[in-house]
């Protein structure tokens, strides 16, 4: 592998903080190494360190999974995503939604008066029982479809009840829900509303997904399992058991969006990804902005120009 070059980072996002990672550049293409603090198992100055003492990116380790992550986008950009050959033209992406009930909804109106039909909620802020009614007015709004989550949050009691009072509504999942994972088998085989695997996907290896038989989807973030291979094949092993893959991003720069675009939609089954992220990415380093405004993604977009002056060194 020839030795690459890497840049920092710093993007404004809405809310006031900021987003830092990598870009890595080699032969006039670009990866984006973006460990996500809080969620990534390292930080982002242990990457950094990483970096610097190994510039040639010949074993990355298992503990780095955004470095992963970068240099396989990297390396697929080096050949124009050739190996991710679209068999989807356009991938359609599901807005990001979260806040108190009113303010999802005033963000729910926007995003479906944009065509978007596919919206992921975050219920950290919404009291469960008015969870029914929030779905309901939205729906009465346009015909769309929910997938919900609470970041293991809830109990296995919670859980049933929150999907026996949404019985009628178009929820597509329930995004990992539970706080104790080794109860998630039973949630899977007995709730009303289907299930989708998130967290529990860096815990387990693609063979071990039949412990989780009849699970709806597999939430694939690149980012923090350690790369687009390590997606595929959980995305393979997952077709095989009935399960679709929605491709999710975690504020990555455009570079790190764009790639998971282009991976989403070489993936046999479509589905709308979770590329929402980027819309609270205040300013880019992009020459120009991905044109996601109409929640989907088009695979035959060329690759973005990169503002290198937007880079810190």
């Amino acid at each position: 592998m020839s030795e690459r070059t890497f840049h920092r980072y710093e993007l404004p996002l809405l809310d006031g903080s900021l987003r830092r990672g990598f870009l890595l550049h080699a032969n006039e293409a670009w990866g984006d190494v973006a460990p996500l603090s809080g969620w990534s198992p390292e930080s982002f100055e242990e990457t950094a360190l990483y970096l610097t003492e190994n510039p040639r990116l010949d074993d990355i380790p298992a503990s780095l999974p955004a470095l992963r992550c970068g240099s396989e986008g990297l390396m697929a950009a080096t050949e124009n995503f050739q190996n991710w050959l679209p068999r989807h033209a356009v991938v359609p992406i599901n807005a990001l939604l979260q806040g108190t009930v009113t303010e999802i909804f005033a963000q729910a109106k926007r995003v479906l008066a944009k065509g978007c039909r596919c919206l992921k909620i975050k219920t950290t802020h919404v009291p469960l029982d008015a969870l029914p009614y929030l779905l309901s007015v939205i729906r009465d709004v346009s015909e769309c479809t929910f997938r919900l989550d609470s970041n293991r949050a809830w109990s296995f009691e919670t859980c049933m009840k929150v999907a026996q009072d949404l019985n009628g509504l178009p929820v597509e999942y329930l995004e990992e829900p539970l706080r104790k994972g080794e109860s998630l088998p039973h949630l899977i085989a007995r709730c009303p509303v289907p299930i989708a695997l998130d967290e529990t996907l860096r815990e387990i290896a693609p063979d071990e997904l039949g412990r989780y038989q009849g699970a709806e989807a597999l939430v694939l973030k690149p980012t923090l399992m350690g790369g687009f291979e390590t997606c595929s094949r959980f995305a393979q092993a997952g077709a095989s058991l009935g399960m679709k893959s929605v491709v999710s991003a975690c504020y990555e720069s455009g570079v790190g969006i764009y790639a998971l675009g282009r991976f989403a939609a070489s993936l046999d089954i479509i589905c709308a990804a979770g590329l929402d992220t980027y819309s609270q990415i205040q300013k880019d380093l992009l020459m120009t902005r991905l044109p996601l405004e109409s929640y989907t993604f088009c695979s035959s977009s060329p690759i973005p120009c990169v503002n290198e002056s937007a880079l810190l060194d």
